[in-house]
Parts: C-alpha cells; sequence; structure tokens
C-alpha cells in the first residue's frame, strides 16, 4: 500500500493512478471527468468532502513522507505557476510561509561558472545571445506565459535535486493543447504540444519519478496526438458519482448541517440520489442551497434544477423526455406493443436478469406513435429517458462530430439507468458505415455506435430504442442481435386499436365526450389513418364543438371534421407498412392477421420499390 493509501483512502481511480506510476507505465497523466465535482476523503473515523482539485493536491503532496513529502504546482493561463499548499500555509501565519516555492526554487538555484554561465544582466545576455535570467529571483512569478512556464516546469522536472518530490498540474488543460489541427495551431501552441509530448517521451525525465497530470473536463477537448496510445500520456477518468455515493453524500450534508438541516418536503434522500442521476456532487450541493432559499426540498424542485443543469451542459446533444404521467395507459389500442415492452423490458428488468435487449428498434409509417410509446415506456420502467439530438451532431470543424457523439454517451453512461431514444435513425450518419459516400466522419460516427450499443456492461442499464419508417437504409450491422436485439414493427392501427386511440386522446385533450354514434362513425372512417392523424381529428373535432358551443361531439361534427382533414398517410402506408414487416425479427407480439402472414418463409414480403413520387435514395446531410 502506498504512503498516500495511508494517509488517505483514496477513491479508485487515484489509486488506479498511484498503481500505473509504481509500475513504472506513466508518470504523465490526462485526468478528465468529473474534475469539478467533489470527492470523499476518508481519515479514521471522520469523512469530508473535498473538491476534486484539492483532493488531488492534497494527496499528492502526501505521497513520499520520508522526503518531507512532494512539492506541489499548479499552472494554468489565468494564475501562472502557483504553490497551493504555500497558500493553506498562508492562512496559518504561525507556519513557515512559502516553503514549497523556497523548496523548488533552490533545486532550480545554478551556481555560475566561467562561460557556461546565463548572464543575469539584459544587456550581456543580449550580447551572449541568450535570455537573461529574471532580475527578481523568483523564476516562477514571471513565467506567466504558457511557453515560459512549461520550460521552466520542465527543468524544474529534470532537476537532480527534485527526483521524486514533484507534482505538477496543468488545469484546464484545453486551453493549453486543444483539439484543433496542427496546421492551425501558433507557433507558441506548437512549442507546448512538443514540449507535453517529449515530457512523456523523455526516458531521462521519467526516471526521475515526477508526477504530471493535465486536467480537462473532456478527454476530447484535449489534442489529439496526446490523447494517441503511443504517446506516453495515460488517460485518467473520475467517472461521475454513482447512486451510493450521492446517497452518502447527501446524508454527510444532513449530518453536518445539523440544526440547520434543509427541510424535505415530498422527496426522502434515496429518492433524491436516484433522481439526480447523471449529476455530482457539486449540482447536488447546489439543489441542497436552492432548497434553504426556497424553504425545503421538493421533487419538483430537484427536476426543475436537474432539468436546467442537463439543458445548460447538454442541450446541444440530448433532450430530456418527459414521461407520460399515464405510462402505457395514454397510448390506447395497441395492446400488441404494450405486451412486447412488458414481455421483453418491463419483466426481466424486473427480475433482474440478463435477458433484457440491448435495443429495440421501432418500424413503421410516419405518425404510428413510436415517439409516444418511449415516453410512456419511461413512466413504466421508471428511467431516465433521453432524446439524441442527431441534427447537432455534425460539426463544422475537423474531429467535432465525434466529439459531440462521444460527449452524448459519456452523459448516457452517467445518467444510467436510462432509456435513450434515435428518431429517424436512418437519416443519421450513425446508421451507416459511410461505404461509397467517401465521408469519413459518417464511418467514424457509425463506429462510435457500434462500440457504444456493443458494451455489455450496458445491459440493463442502458436501453436504446430506434425509430425509423425506412428500416431498409440502415446497415445490416445494427441490426443484429446485441446491439438492435428486437426490430418491432409499429402498424397503423386496426378498428378496435383506433377506437382505443381516440378514447384516449380525448382524455388526453380535456375529457372530450363523443356521442356514440360520432365515435362509431369516426371508427369506420379513418382506416389506414395514423396516431397522428387521429389526434388531429379529436382535436379538430373538438374545436368545431366549441365553437357551435355543445358539451360533446355529436354525429354531425364528426362528419365535418373528417371532410375537411385530407390525409396524406394512406398514399405511402402500404409501402411503409410491408418495410416493416419485411424487417420484423421477432413474430411473437404482431398482431394476429401479420403474424400469420410472416409464419411462412414464403409468404413474408420482400423490401419494396420506392413508390412513385417518392425519393428511394437516403437523403444525406452534409457533413465536414
Amino acid at each position: 500500500m502506498s504512503n498516500t493509501d495511508q494517509a488517505l483512502h483514496v477513491p479508485a481511480w487515484f489509486r488506479r493512478c498511484l498503481t500505473s506510476y509504481q509500475a513504472g507505465e506513466a508518470t504523465c497523466f490526462l485526468l478528465h471527468g468529473d474534475i469539478s465535482g467533489y470527492t470523499a476523503v476518508h481519515q479514521a473515523d471522520s469523512t469530508t468532502y473535498l473538491p476534486q482539485r484539492v483532493f488531488v493536491q492534497t494527496a499528492l503532496a502526501a505521497m513520499n513522507p520520508t522526503a518531507g513529502g512532494r512539492v506541489v504546482i499548479v499552472y494554468d493561463r489565468a494564475r501562472g505557476i502557483t504553490f497551493p499548499i504555500d497558500v493553506k500555509r498562508q492562512r496559518q501565519p504561525d507556519l513557515p510561509q512559502d516553503v514549497q516555492r523556497k523548496q523548488a526554487l533552490e533545486w532550480l538555484a545554478r551556481e555560475p561558472s566561467g562561460s557556461s554561465a546565463t548572464p543575469r544582466d539584459p544587456v550581456s545576455a543580449a550580447l551572449a545571445g541568450l535570455a537573461p535570467q529574471p532580475m527578481t529571483g523568483d523564476r516562477f512569478a514571471e513565467a506567466r506565459r504558457p511557453a515560459d512556464a512549461l520550460a521552466l516546469l520542465g527543468e524544474l522536472l529534470r532537476a537532480p535535486k527534485a527526483r521524486e518530490r514533484v507534482a505538477i498540474l496543468l488545469d484546464y488543460g484545453d486551453y493549453l493543447v486543444p483539439p484543433a489541427d496542427k496546421a492551425m495551431l501558433s507557433p507558441d501552441d506548437r512549442t507546448i504540444l512538443v514540449m507535453l509530448l517529449s515530457w512523456a517521451a523523455d526516458t531521462s525525465l521519467a526516471e526521475q519519478n515526477n508526477l504530471v497530470f493535465l486536467c480537462a473536463d473532456r478527454l476530447d477537448d484535449l489534442h489529439p496526438d496526446l490523447r494517441a496510445s503511443g504517446s506516453g500520456w495515460k488517460a485518467a477518468e473520475i467517472p461521475p458519482p454513482d447512486r451510493q455515493e450521492r446517497v452518502a453524500y447527501l446524508a454527510w450534508c444532513q449530518q453536518e448541517s445539523g440544526a440547520d438541516q434543509v427541510p424535505w418536503q415530498d422527496v426522502e434522500v434515496g429518492d433524491m440520489a436516484t433522481m439526480t442521476a447523471g449529476l455530482n456532487l457539486r449540482h447536488l450541493d447546489d439543489i441542497l442551497l436552492l432548497g434553504a432559499q426556497e424553504g425545503g426540498v421538493s421533487r419538483g424542485l430537484v427536476k426543475r434544477r436537474k432539468d436546467e443543469i442537463i439543458a445548460a451542459e447538454f442541450s446541444r446533444v440530448a433532450e430530456m423526455i418527459e414521461p407520460l404521467p399515464e405510462g402505457f395507459g395514454a397510448l390506447g389500442g395497441v395492446d400488441y406493443l404494450i405486451a412486447f415492452l412488458r414481455d421483453e423490458i418491463l419483466l426481466p428488468l424486473r427480475r433482474a436478469d440478463r435477458d433484457v435487449p440491448k435495443g429495440a428498434l421501432f418500424v413503421g409509417p410516419p405518425g404510428t406513435g413510436k415517439t409516444f410509446t418511449v415516453a410512456a415506456l419511461a413512466k413504466e420502467v421508471g428511467f431516465n429517458a433521453v432524446a439524441l439530438r442527431a441534427e447537432n451532431i455534425l460539426g463544422g470543424i475537423v474531429g467535432e462530430s465525434e466529439r459531440n457523439l462521444r460527449q452524448f454517451f459519456t452523459f448516457v453512461r452517467a445518467l444510467a439507468p436510462t432509456l435513450v431514444f434515435v428518431d429517424e435513425l436512418d437519416q443519421s450518419d450513425m446508421s451507416q458505415r459511410g461505404n461509397g459516400s467517401g465521408n469519413p466522419v459518417a464511418a467514424n460516427l457509425f463506429n462510435s455506435m457500434l462500440q457504444f450499443m456493443s458494451d455489455e456492461r450496458l445491459r440493463g442499464q442502458v436501453i436504446v430504442i430506434g425509430a425509423t419508417n425506412r428500416p431498409d437504409l440502415i446497415d445490416s450491422a445494427l441490426l443484429r442481435p446485441g446491439r438492435f436485439d428486437r426490430i418491432i414493427p409499429v402498424l397503423l392501427p386496426e378498428s378496435d386499436a383506433r377506437r382505443g386511440m381516440l378514447l384516449a386522446q380525448a382524455r388526453a385533450q380535456g375529457s372530450v365526450v363523443f356521442v356514440a354514434e360520432a365515435l362509431d362513425y369516426l371508427v369506420t372512417q379513418t382506416d389506414q389513418y395514423s396516431a397522428a392523424d387521429l389526434a388531429y381529428l379529436v382535436r379538430k373535432a373538438r374545436k368545431l364543438a366549441e365553437r357551435s358551443d355543445v358539451a360533446s361531439v355529436s354525429l354531425p361534427l364528426a362528419q365535418q371534421a373528417c371532410r375537411e382533414y385530407r390525409t396524406k398517410t394512406p398514399e405511402t402506408a402500404d409501402w411503409y407498412t410491408r418495410l416493416a414487416l419485411a424487417a420484423c425479427n421477432d413474430l411473437a407480439h404482431l398482431p394476429e392477421r401479420y403474424r400469420a402472414l410472416l409464419a411462412t418463409p414464403a409468404s413474408r414480403p420482400e423490401p419494396p420499390e420506392s413508390p412513385d413520387g417518392m425519393a428511394a435514395t437516403r437523403r444525406r446531410r452534409r457533413a465536414v
């Protein structure tokens, strides 16, 4: 066990860094993830929480105690080089001040000897063609520019007296080495990149056994040369807190607040920990502070603040789906689809077995309620539900599209357990590997999607629901079991289903009342209508009743609504239906007449040709 482990009970991610360091694998680490959150520090019988940056500084300073610990140095572009342990000591005037700064300056001190000495006088230095040494004697205070600061820190890392005594944190690394093309970097930025690469590649520097951490919120925000497997820099992720860690933090906050404890209204610690999946401990602190201002912590407050945080940080790529309060009761009529969701998703989740599908693909004509179904499922399973905003994935800078998608997947993992909804999958660049298109971005996005959906660790934690009208345009690699395990047609409703949908829409739109004859008429006149068509008809009939100042929809009003509404669904419904049936890979939950049609291989429909007037080719977005 390391000296740091003995002094502090360190989290698993930091222990992995120590293991790599002690094994000689790496001395330079790319620290990313929950860098702005808190971490628990357990000492003896007490627990406290420190900001991640403060914890890293404290843990590094505690290493190598027999030699007096390590000198911890932090650099960022705004503050320059600082010594955080000295800053802490300044709050205690009885302690010696600037101990670590003075120690580092001593290690850098050079005795001038003959012609090899560096002149301190600016004129002499200029004549010798050398940079003058600082006149103040504090080289750290004057090295503020990144290139100067890193050159000085590199000198310190190599100083013989500093062996195993230095730890450097380069904070806000995305502002030091952004992920730009090297041709677009300024000369200074290229110098910084080369210096950092040389730190990890220099074996003599590695033998000094000094530690370097380059910190950024997202790994993708650092230059790809540093992230390359052969760079010598090792990625170290600080994971977001899981539910158990959120419960522990909330309980600790309650204990520490004592008599000043924030009132808890209609939510308990366990409930709040579940509701705040995807947030870090600093976010929880923010919610508790808001609760103190508003007279207590409530479900409404937790949900509102969580939605605000997610919208602020992830709104470009993700959108939270509001679960339908009625759950499956809001669907109405699609009994076969509800049976599938209960048998294949709800029951395996409740049994906590391994039969939960990784994903399900809803296929069928437009307007059949595929998105609506996901919102109902989110209510039934109690998961968070998030939609991928595929239209915002593509960026105008090289590599930005891939970074956006990886950011979404990172967010989804933190939000687990969750439902992920990808609408119009065939229209996104994640559905095809880009063969023949010459589009490397599409190929990269497709590969990222494959890797995400192939991760067995996500089974039962993340369920991906895709929706498409054109399953024939989706690469077969995505459609195999282990990715989209089930391909389920969501078809136009039959008569009984239409009755149920009309009644469900009547309830959802404010208890619209249909006389029996009007309801029967709408059911018989809406063959080949989609769920969206039926919702519009109910809305139109309701407005006609309101204009006529009557409390219910009569037969004449229903007839007028049907006459005035012109649906486009029947023109292509048969084509989309045959596409959906041809793609279906599980007959168990289809309506009986379709099940009988598909039971015999010879009777299964082949993917049909595109009908006249409809573009058969895939609409592709321009990608950079």
